[in-house]
């Protein structure tokens, strides 16, 4: 006999995939409750079996995004980086870049909300930690954040000319190096 609870967590995990598939192929502006049900192929108050809003279903994609920022990209890049600590933060700073650019829509809404308690923990766990290694302390890694966000930001608008993009983030690597204490 199943557990009621894992068939719950089971059932919503796949309906959070659901829900990725279509904020990256609509976009966040046609996240809803109804486009949500339509790809699963449920009718919409099925869905408030699983997730109480829209609200509740972001909310999940964002805590998705983070475990995957931190398991997928800044975790195996930390693990295989090797060298200077300028070696370690490209790697770092490219692995943020490219989870940023395979999931757009996906990290666009991870930076749209307010942060929470939790998403701070979700947060540190993912990016700033990794970090901390490197740069001189909590305010160091923060900034090193910002920084890296506000670029990749604006690349995923459109903001930059690609082809001065690597430059841009070399240059990121080389600034935010510079929040490191000394060796």
């Amino acid at each position: 006999m199943t557990d009621p609870r894992v068939e719950h967590q089971t059932r919503r995990n796949e309906l959070v995939d659901v829900a990725l598939t279509v904020l990256e192929r609509d976009g966040f502006a046609s996240l809803s409750v109804g486009a949500v049900a339509r790809q699963a192929g449920i009718k919409p108050p099925s869905l408030y079996k699983q997730f109480t809003s829209k609200a509740d279903i972001e909310a999940a994609l964002i805590t998705l995004g983070f475990a995957r920022l931190a398991d997928e990209y800044i975790g195996p890049a930390a693990s295989a980086a090797e060298g200077s600590r300028l070696d370690h933060i490209t790697a770092l700073v490219s692995a943020y870049r490219a989870f940023g650019l395979a999931n757009p829509q996906l990290y666009l809404l991870m930076h749209s909300k307010p942060f929470t308690g939790t998403d701070s923990e979700r947060i540190d766990r993912a990016a700033v930690s990794r970090l901390r290694a490197f740069v001189a302390g909590p305010v160091g890694a923060m900034s090193a954040w910002a920084y890296a966000h506000g670029v990749l930001s604006l690349e995923l608008v459109g903001a930059f000319p690609p082809e001065l993009l690597d430059d841009i983030w070399a240059r990121v690597s080389q600034a935010i190096a510079e929040f490191a204490p000394d060796e």
